[in-house]
């Protein structure tokens, strides 16, 4: 499989770097850090997905980060999005 590993990972941080942009944007819009927080880390961990199967996290040596981005990341993910929910319903 033909990949291109400088590539993958400018898409990849170039989507991370938004994705925090739209976590700051979300915090500053609805004035709730957490939800910001919840939005960015999601996006964050989809920049990471995107290129999961790519070569980039070999070529440079991160291969943590693909096995964190596939296993952990999402587990925290839901975590986040619980912890949302039920602090969300406490204040309804």
């Amino acid at each position: 499989m033909f990949s291109m590993p400088d590539l993958d990972l400018q898409i990849s941080l170039s989507l991370f770097a938004i994705s925090f942009v739209v976590g700051l944007i979300t915090w500053a819009i609805s004035r709730k850090w957490f939800l910001g927080l919840v939005v960015f880390s999601i996006l964050g961990n989809l920049s990471f997905l995107g290129n999961i199967g790519s070569f980039m996290f070999k070529s440079y040596g991160i291969e943590w980060l693909q096995y964190f981005s596939l296993f952990i990341w999402p587990l925290i993910n839901i975590f986040l999005i619980i912890k949302y929910r039920k602090q969300r319903k406490g204040k309804a």
